[in-house]
């Protein structure tokens, strides 16, 4: 992940050494977060690949806008960090790969099912900046 990417919540949760530290960190970050919209949660904006419930919604004002819900504190925590660094990118920088499963990943925060999850997550991301970039030329 390349370090103009590091926003200071991702920075936050990579200084974080103890594994019950970051829980507590990441589901802080799930409980003061904003709802996540039931008419978002359908089939259609379901994370299939994940082992929890989890569903995000993408929109699009001018910057990319990640929204997630997961029946998981610990996952929702780890996709709103990725929510705010996309928020925080512009669509180039999306588009060549984020790496945020990887990072969470090599710094032992995730495990090999949970990162595969997320690079599904991303690559929906890119898929979606992909398309806005067809319809804005």
């Amino acid at each position: 992940m390349k370090d103009n990417l590091i926003t200071p919540l991702a920075a936050r949760l990579f200084e974080i050494d103890n594994e019950l530290d970051r829980f507590d960190f990441l589901a802080l970050l799930s409980l003061n977060a904003q709802p996540f919209p039931r008419e978002f949660k359908t089939d259609e904006n379901r994370l299939v690949s994940c082992e929890t419930k989890t569903w995000y919604n993408l929109e699009y004002d001018g910057a990319v806008r990640l929204s997630v819900d997961s029946d998981s504190l610990f996952v929702r925590g780890l996709l709103i960090v990725l929510a705010d660094i996309i928020s925080n990118s512009d669509k180039k920088t999306i588009a060549d790969g984020i790496g945020f499963a990887d990072e969470c990943y090599a710094r032992n925060i995730i495990n090999d099912a949970r990162r595969r999850s997320i690079i599904s997550l991303e690559n929906i991301i890119k898929k979606y900046i992909t398309t806005i970039k067809e319809n804005t030329k």
